[in-house]
């Protein structure tokens, strides 16, 4: 692709600059391009279904949820205001959906897994509590085991 800031190349002619009009188009080009790229990989399969929510429990004490799209922190405080750590934490599937639902879709997966990437960093990078971080993946390996059970399952009924 020839740069809209060079001077335009054409064999046997005299190098001319672009016009005004085909750097416009240029440009509009490459941020279309790249705007497609985003949204495809980023935000549509991702976040566009659905949110789910993270949730934090302490040792003995309830369950605290709050919706993905707030902070990690959110559901960390409100267990911590009602027991005492370790607090585990993990992230659910929107709770109209089954764990077939996620297991038969790349995007929902894709959104789930990014949400557990999320609160298992926020407990390891901000909390920096060791229990609390092996509770958290004592979760969520039930939650993995249990869609990677599911995608398992239809290869077995074969």
């Amino acid at each position: 692709m020839i740069s809209p800031f060079r001077l335009e190349h054409v064999p046997g002619k005299m190098p001319r600059r672009m016009t005004k009009s085909t750097k416009i188009l240029s440009i509009t080009v490459i941020a279309g391009m790249l705007g497609a790229f985003a949204h495809e990989y980023t935000v549509a399969p991702a976040y566009a279904e659905s949110l789910g929510s993270f949730c934090a429990a302490p040792v003995q004490g309830e369950e605290h949820c709050v919706s993905s799209d707030r902070s990690p922190a959110d559901a960390w405080n409100r267990a911590a205001a009602d027991g005492e750590l370790p607090i585990a934490m993990w992230a659910k599937w929107p709770s109209g959906l089954t764990v077939d639902d996620i297991a038969k879709s790349p995007a929902r997966l894709r959104a789930w897994l990014a949400d557990t990437d999320k609160v298992l960093a926020y407990v390891r990078d901000t909390q920096r509590n060791a229990e609390s971080y092996k509770a958290s993946l004592a979760r969520v390996a039930v939650l993995h085991a249990e869609v990677k059970a599911r995608q398992a399952a239809p290869r077995e009924t074969r």
